[in-house]
């Protein structure tokens, strides 16, 4: 009985239809697993551009802005090797392991999660 009372108070207390934290932040990453976005540099700065919509400007915002953050350290070694006379092949092996030996993967993936959490907490405080 007294399980059923403390179970009751904290549905109670929780407001009608708001989504824990954690369920926001999996279905954003689920969103944002589907975005897809494309980087060049011009005028010496990465620029991103969305090429598949998650449907919220906000998601698609941290994609890109992954992309820039992980992509612009990168830049003067992309260039290097894109550059140097490879044939295509070469070409292609090297800018990816340029991607891999810098772990560009782990970088996206944190400056996601920080934004993700940060498009969160301010929906959530916009809410409140």
């Amino acid at each position: 009985m007294g399980l059923l009372i403390a179970t009751l108070a904290l549905a109670a207390a929780q407001p009608a239809g708001e989504v824990p934290a954690d369920d926001e932040i999996v279905v954003m990453g689920n969103k944002l697993r589907d975005w897809r976005g494309s980087w060049r540099v011009r005028y010496g700065v990465v620029k991103c551009k969305t090429k598949r919509s998650t449907g919220d400007r906000e998601i698609d915002a941290i994609g890109c802005s992954a992309m820039v953050t992980c992509m612009t350290p990168l830049v003067p070694q992309w260039r290097e090797i894109e550059d140097a006379d490879l044939p295509k092949a070469e070409l292609e092996s090297r800018l990816n392991g340029l991607l891999q030996s810098t772990k560009v993967g782990n970088c996206f993936g944190t400056v996601r999660a920080h934004g993700i959490a940060a498009v969160v907490a301010a929906r959530r405080g916009k809410r409140t």
